[in-house]
């Protein structure tokens, strides 16, 4: 077929043929056997481990033969879902659930998406598919759970996203224009996301996952909180001290991911120059909290309380400090050089590394030298690391300050020898 409307080509070799009709079989299989499990045996059903990959290759079948989306896909279509009417009318008076039933029809495209050679789509959508089906518990369970404070937080996150981000002006204001109101407001809802998604996951899982899952999830958001959370809290419960302390190293290690990504949304000139620095950092912080974890016992892993995942207030607290950073930025770079940038990166990074993070990135895309914003990202980087290991020290007893400075000091050690060896080959 040569028109314009066709969607797929329908000229295909015998073994590009089986294989798609192979996974269309085996994705409808795996739901199949997701749907049997969940029913349990000797339940009455509409379908299962059968029926489901028949559904499949049918939808295959047809996209192949017909080599388009046209009235053969769609015709094939109809005839499954009168199938799942009628068997929903028939079961309805004792099953009111209708997932089967619409997992069927999905399946059915699935086998189209199969047949039609999408066969990575497919297998994602399938795939996908599964996990959500299987996930019934876990997700009926987690609204139940939700109090009012973090339902509230997830509206603000969708408001703040979905319909104050839209009417933000994609301008300039400000002194030298360094303020775009939808960038800043961009960046808010980044970080807000990547809180609410960490908040999610540890929801889902649950606390009993242990510290160390908590330390990974929570340097999705500002590791100095859960630093100083966590030394808190090794004063109150000594015997788990050791295991605080590896659980806070992972968060500042996630903090190091984290700021590589973070580099990369805003600007992609600023990530190779940070690689070999951040590198270090991960691979000598990483090491040390091996070696913490192969002392706490696994006992001592319970884990901490989840908190709520973010207010309005500390978003608009964010956008406030992100837009002081900024115009820091910009006028350090203007009056002071590059000494002044690096003066900037300093203090900002005793509190936030992201704030300065974006802002420098965003510079380097526009008109601040790249290993510039680089090297001061760095800095950053470790005077943020200093200040949560003085935060330890101060607020952590004796086991988890000894732990969170082994884990801190080795990793200040790595980045600085990282910067020195780049200085000297730069020179």
């Amino acid at each position: 077929m040569t028109g314009g409307h066709d969607v797929f080509q329908p000229a295909v070799g015998t073994e590009a043929v089986l294989l798609r009709l192979v996974v269309a079989a085996a994705l409808g299989g795996l739901i199949g056997i997701e749907r049997e499990r969940a029913e349990g045996a000797g339940a009455p059903q509409f379908a299962g481990v059968r029926t489901f990959p028949l559904f499949s290759v049918l939808g295959a079948v047809l996209a192949v033969a017909s080599g388009q989306i046209g009235p053969v896909v769609v015709a094939g279509f109809a005839a499954v879902a009168a199938l799942v009417v009628v068997s929903y009318l028939r079961s309805s008076r004792s099953d009111i659930g209708t997932t089967t039933e619409t997992a069927a029809l999905a399946t059915y495209w699935v086998g189209v998406l199969a047949g039609a050679g999408a066969l990575v789509l497919a297998a994602v959508l399938g795939i996908g598919m599964t996990v959500l089906l299987a996930s019934k518990e876990r997700l009926e369970a987690f609204p139940r759970g939700l109090s009012h404070d973090e339902v509230q937080a997830a509206l603000v996150l969708a408001v703040i996203a979905a319909v104050v981000l839209p009417l933000l002006p994609d301008a300039r204001y400000g002194p030298w224009g360094v303020w775009n109101p939808r960038h800043l407001w961009g960046m808010v809802v980044l970080v807000c996301g990547l809180s609410f998604v960490a908040f999610v996951a540890m929801r889902i899982w649950g606390e009993a996952r242990g510290l160390y899952a908590s330390g990974l999830l929570g340097g999705l958001v500002p590791s100095t909180a859960v630093t100083v959370s966590f030394a808190t809290r090794s004063r109150e419960a000594p015997v788990r001290a050791v295991p605080l302390a590896a659980a806070a190293g992972l968060a500042s290690l996630v903090m190091l991911v984290r700021v590589g990504v973070l580099a990369a949304v805003a600007g992609s000139t600023v990530l190779p120059l940070l690689l070999p620095f951040l590198s270090a950092m991960l691979a000598a912080g990483s090491a040390a909290v091996g070696v913490l974890a192969r002392r706490a016992a696994p006992a001592q892993t319970t884990a901490p309380g989840i908190g709520s995942p973010f207010r309005l207030s500390q978003a608009i607290r964010f956008a406030a400090l992100y837009a002081l950073v900024l115009l820091a930025v910009e006028a350090a770079a203007r009056y002071t050089g590059t000494w002044g940038v690096a003066t900037a990166a300093v203090l900002a990074g005793l509190t936030d590394v992201d704030a300065i993070t974006l802002a420098l990135a965003s510079a380097a895309a526009r008109d601040l030298r790249p290993d510039v914003a680089a090297s001061a990202i760095a800095l950053a980087v470790l005077s943020n690391t200093v200040a949560k290991a003085a935060y330890a020290a101060w607020l952590g007893g004796p086991a988890f300050r000894r732990g969170i400075l082994a884990v801190q000091g080795a990793a200040v050690l790595a980045g600085m020898a990282a910067l020195a060896a780049l200085a000297l080959y730069a020179s």
